[in-house]
């Protein structure tokens, strides 16, 4: 049996998550009145006219302003009057009609013609090359922390060597796909053995003087567009790279330089990038 939970702030049936499941799969809703523990069968059964629904058919979602009757019983966890006061000390200020507008909008650029598309092949080419570059010792891995050093390098204590970059490499990789060119991993090596793969965005006095990787973004930017990543590549943690698990820095560098991880908009509009409900509609199909 599987279980699948989602939080919204009043009981909401979300079609892509119910007609994923089978019959006797559970979804639980958790809410600020409690949480709703049912199964496909049950929701069907008292609930048989919200799937014929405009809201569910359409835009996928439906909800309720208050609870009906006949979901109590599948309430598992209330909450009391105390705790709804206290969630109440907590404000939401945007509200389900302005998420489900920039949800609709984020899906509106997914599928606008202006949205670069990738080349499938192009794109498995570079999934590939990543994951080569990463189990191959040799190479350094490059990470978007503690970009005030960016350009340098160092020997993390498991012996691999790390680059610092800040986007930039990021947007190297994306560009080098939009263009539809391809690298051997020995290639790579050699363009970074010879400074050729851009890792700063501009080449400053400091970088010039510190750093070993120097390359400027220069005509390789995307000055169009803003570089966004779909899952997110921080490290939420305050320990240094030196500190930090190397397999966690690969993990973060399959991130980070894995195109299939990334989108771009429009700078008009890139602070949309850092909108979770916008970026969810972007995820690579």
């Amino acid at each position: 049996m599987k279980i699948v939970e989602y939080t919204f702030s009043r009981l909401c049936f979300k079609a892509d998550v119910i007609e994923s499941l089978e019959n006797n799969d559970v979804f639980i809703v958790h809410t600020p009145d409690g949480s709703f523990r049912m199964t496909k069968a049950d929701f069907y059964r008292v609930f048989p006219k919200i799937p014929k629904t405009k809201s569910y058919q359409e835009r996928g979602i439906y909800h309720c302003k208050y609870p009906p009757q006949r979901a109590m019983q599948f309430l598992t966890e209330s909450v009391s009057n105390h705790q709804k006061k206290e969630k109440r000390l907590y404000m939401d200020l945007i509200g389900d009609e302005i998420r489900e507008k920039i949800k609709e909008i984020g899906l509106l650029w997914h599928k606008s013609e202006h949205n670069p598309h990738i080349d499938e092949e192009i794109m498995n080419h570079w999934e590939g090359i990543i994951e080569t570059w990463i189990k191959d010792e040799r190479m350094p891995l490059i990470v978007r922390k503690e970009t005030s050093k960016k350009g340098q390098a160092f020997r993390h204590p498991s012996d691999r060597e790390i680059i610092i970059s800040d986007n930039t490499f990021a947007i190297w990789i994306y560009g080098r796909v939009l263009r539809k060119e391809i690298y051997s991993l020995s290639q790579l090596r050699d363009m970074l053995s010879q400074n050729k793969i851009p890792m700063v965005f501009m080449q400053t006095a400091e970088v010039r003087e510190k750093g070993k990787y120097t390359k400027p973004l220069g005509n390789f930017s995307l000055p169009e567009w803003k570089l966004c990543h779909i899952e997110p590549i921080g490290f939420n943690t305050n320990k240094s790279l030196e500190e930090i698990d190397i397999n966690d820095l690969k993990e973060h560098f399959r991130k980070y330089a894995s195109p299939r991880n990334m989108f771009v908009l429009p700078k008009e509009i890139g602070y949309l990038g850092e909108l979770p409900i916008f970026i969810e509609e972007q995820k690579y199909q």
